[in-house]
């Protein structure tokens, strides 16, 4: 499993903004305070999406949805950084876990009436599994996970209109299915262990839920990218992302992907164009640099312009900093670049240099495979992001 995907698994609740058909009953200027503070981190604007929920304290006693707002924010920081390796990274959003357990439990003490606490510790849990299964903890992301779908179960029996909560139900049955074999095996004790079967429950969350449909959608475009192996679907569905959310650095950078997995190279440029316009007119924050400049490389990469895209890759490493995933996988690519040039002592030199920085998004496990085997465009160039 990628493990790009895996920090999607668990982007389950409040991800697409409170709608008309409001289930849990909550006031409606909470619902617009909890809809903008997550508008906010889609743009990674976190101190607006922190306003807001500071603008949402007055609520946060009697419904834990407040403190996973917060919450959420922590985890974007994270994944969108690609941090989860790093423990003390992580810390913030660790912490935060704790504080939404600690609200939902005080709901789910008090009775809840409408499933809110089953369902905000359970998407909860769901978060902290995904944290453990991208730091390879199988067994604890195994129980943690059990946990989140039973409380996600105990939500819609309280409230069967929290259609939201079969989001993370299916996409935890999808993924567990494929989880090592003891693991697979006692998740699914009793059943068919039929990944399929998840998925129809998360085409249930996104036909009547309120709450997920932009993360449920964000999950699927990686899962059809990484999993299902269907690029023309993930590029539909980031398509719909980028054109609901075009300041968004991150649906933009699954939009990349799905380019680059198809082999358009020109289609790749022009979305590299868009994203250094909105670089410029401040739609995108100033820590994205590297990310444009590694967008304009990758369409020469794709294409085979390897001068160029050695170009663009040398602006994104300058740009970033030692932890920017984008600035590293510029640096894995020059590499690869210096091997399709003949230079393979310069290329190893670079392979251990990735190989020492941050693990992001498989360049560890690419860097170890670049230096054993020279990198050969016909055979490694096909997919953007590494299986596994």
């Amino acid at each position: 499993m990628n493990t790009i995907t895996k920090s999607l698994l668990f982007f389950l609740l409040v991800a697409g903004g409170l709608r008309a058909n409001n289930p849990l009953g909550l006031d409606p200027e909470l619902d617009q305070r909890l809809h903008a503070a997550l508008e906010a981190s889609y743009r990674m604007d976190f101190a607006g999406a922190r306003a807001e929920l500071a603008a949402a304290q007055n609520w946060a006693e009697d419904h834990p949805l407040v403190p996973f707002g917060e919450l959420l924010i922590e985890w974007w920081m994270v994944t969108a950084a690609v941090w989860e390796e790093d423990l003390d990274r992580s810390q913030p959003m660790l912490r935060a876990i704790e504080r939404s357990l600690a609200a939902a439990d005080e709901k789910i003490a008090a009775g809840d009436p409408t499933g809110e606490g089953h369902l905000v510790k359970g998407a909860t849990l769901g978060l902290l599994g995904r944290w453990h299964i991208k730091n390879r903890h199988w067994w604890k992301s195994y129980k943690i996970g059990r946990d989140a779908k039973e409380h996600l179960s105990q939500a819609l029996e309280l409230n069967p209109e929290l259609y939201d909560a079969y989001s993370g139900i299916g996409i935890y049955d999808y993924f567990v299915a494929k989880l090592p074999g003891i693991v697979r095996w006692l998740a699914f004790t009793g059943q068919t262990a039929d990944p399929a079967d998840g998925m129809r429950l998360i085409d249930l969350s996104l036909e009547r839920g309120n709450y997920t449909l932009v993360g449920t959608r964000a999950a699927l475009t990686l899962i059809f990218l990484r999993n299902e192996l269907d690029p023309d679907r993930a590029l539909e569905l980031a398509d719909g992302l980028v054109a609901e959310h075009p300041p968004s650095p991150f649906f933009s950078s699954l939009r990349l992907i799905a380019l680059y997995d198809l082999d358009r190279p020109e289609a790749l440029a022009e979305e590299a164009a868009r994203q250094a316009e909105m670089l410029a007119k401040g739609e995108f924050p100033e820590s994205r640099q590297a990310q444009v400049a590694f967008a304009a490389g990758l369409a020469h990469f794709r294409a085979g312009e390897w001068e160029a895209a050695a170009a663009d890759y040398t602006r994104a490493v300058e740009r970033g900093n030692p932890s920017d995933p984008f600035a590293t996988w510029a640096r894995l690519h020059l590499g690869n670049i210096l091997d399709v040039q003949g230079q393979r002592k310069e290329a190893r030199r670079i392979y251990r240099e990735v190989k020492r920085a941050l693990n992001r998004w498989g360049t560890s496990r690419l860097a170890d495979r670049y230096l054993k085997n020279r990198f050969d465009p016909a055979v490694h160039q096909l997919r953007l992001l590494p299986d596994g």
